[in-house]
């Protein structure tokens, strides 16, 4: 049998879980069911306190320098590994020798990370990289950096525009870039538009073994209208949605509840509100379900909604989806690159509550229509986004760099 091509799998945060780590976890079993590839998983400090970093505000550090550990994550051996000077940002996107040398025995790295900075950490040691990002550090904060408070709310924003130029110049110096939405690939082929480059839409895929239909009527008795993530990210803009569900004529709220679940609920606010619309008992929360639960909670929705100001992908929209629920998500990214409005989902304005209010209703109301689009949502999946399908974009990519580099 043939060696194994090492690829290093680069991730910041990993073991604190959310979206990236969820496409580094479909990373893993891509190269898993291709029995080609072995997988070096490295975890990078994302944090300005990070125990394995050398702070400035930490002379007790200084002696010690960048460290790393040997850990676990979701079954699989990792290692953590600090940055210098970690209270500043654009240092932990930075090289260090501890993973160079982790690195050094690898034919290939993939980095997976929320914005391309975090590539400029690999870029230079003479190994192929691809990137697979979801978006930019400016687009994604452009809400919080419009209008800083005080010296801290400066001081992120500074970081925020020293990490826009990191982020160019990572897209500009990496061999494959690999991107979640449509908007984000036009940027990266305008920035690369002077060199050739291998640049795809490459979003990670569903399990759809897992995430499947159930074999109930969706329609039948309380209509549950579901929405998942973490609802405390002002970005979900989960109060979208209750203003929504408020709009709905009171005979269809009589039968229907606003069923929400993810990580983090609404915030205080969210919940005084929808006491003051008299839609308290209307709305529940599910904290942090389980797998086979939240497969449970998309089966048995009768409309999924994603009522976003940005999505670099929408991962939920893909398991809802792949449980044949119809959905309705707002233009906020990545639902476009997935989603064909009226035939196997609906788009909806950024921001537009009528609009999404209108075309909940249209889904709660007829059952033709719900089944229709239900059905069609899976066979895009299927044809699309099934974890066998995702994943030949990544193996395409890291078989052609390791044929050049084979070739030098």
């Amino acid at each position: 049998m043939s060696c194994l091509k090492k690829i290093g799998l680069v991730v910041p945060a990993l073991e604190l879980g959310g979206g990236v780590p969820a496409v580094a976890a479909f990373i893993c079993r891509a190269a898993l069911r291709a029995d080609r590839f072995d997988i070096q998983l490295i975890s990078l400090s994302s944090s300005a306190v990070d125990d394995l970093g050398v702070a400035i505000t930490r002379p007790g550090s200084w002696l010690t320098g960048v460290q790393s550990v040997d850990g676990v994550w979701a079954g699989r051996p990792f290692i953590r590994i600090g940055a210098f000077a970690s209270e500043l940002e654009f240092q932990r996107y930075r090289q260090r020798p501890a993973l160079t040398n982790v690195l050094s025995c690898c034919d290939l790295i993939q980095v997976v990370c929320g914005s391309p900075a975090w590539a400029n950490a690999v870029i230079g040691l003479d190994k192929p990289v691809a990137l697979q990002v979801a978006t930019r550090a400016r687009f994604d904060r452009r809400l919080r950096d419009a209008k800083p408070k005080g010296l801290a709310g400066w001081w992120r924003k500074a970081m925020t525009e020293i990490t826009d130029r990191l982020d160019n110049r990572a897209l500009q110096k990496v061999d494959a870039i690999q991107v979640e939405n449509l908007w984000m690939l036009d940027y990266a082929r305008q920035l690369n538009q002077h060199r050739e480059v291998d640049i795809r839409y490459a979003p990670p895929g569903v399990d759809t073994r897992q995430f499947t239909p159930s074999t109930q009527p969706r329609l039948a008795g309380r209509r549950d209208i579901l929405c998942v993530g973490r609802l405390d990210d002002p970005r979900k803009n989960v109060g979208l949605l209750l203003e929504a569900f408020a709009r709905l004529p009171e005979a269809l709220r009589a039968t229907s509840r606003l069923l929400l679940a993810g990580s983090a609920g609404p915030t205080p606010d969210f919940w005084l509100w929808a006491q003051a619309l008299g839609l308290r008992d209307s709305v529940e929360f599910v904290a942090s379900p389980g797998l086979e639960e939240l497969v449970r909670l998309y089966q048995r929705a009768a409309v999924f909604a994603l009522p976003s100001d940005d999505e670099g992908l929408g991962i939920v929209i893909l398991e809802a989806m792949a449980c044949g629920v119809p959905v309705v998500a707002t233009r906020c990214g990545g639902p476009e690159g997935i989603i064909t409005d009226a035939t196997d989902g609906f788009l909806v304005p950024r921001g537009d509550a009528v609009a999404l209010a209108a075309r909940l209703q249209a889904l709660l109301d007829s059952h033709t229509l719900n089944e229709a689009l239900g059905r069609r949502a899976r066979a895009t999946i299927e044809a699309r986004y099934a974890e066998e399908v995702a994943g030949e974009a990544f193996l395409e990519v890291w078989d052609r760099l390791l044929n050049r580099t084979d070739r030098r």
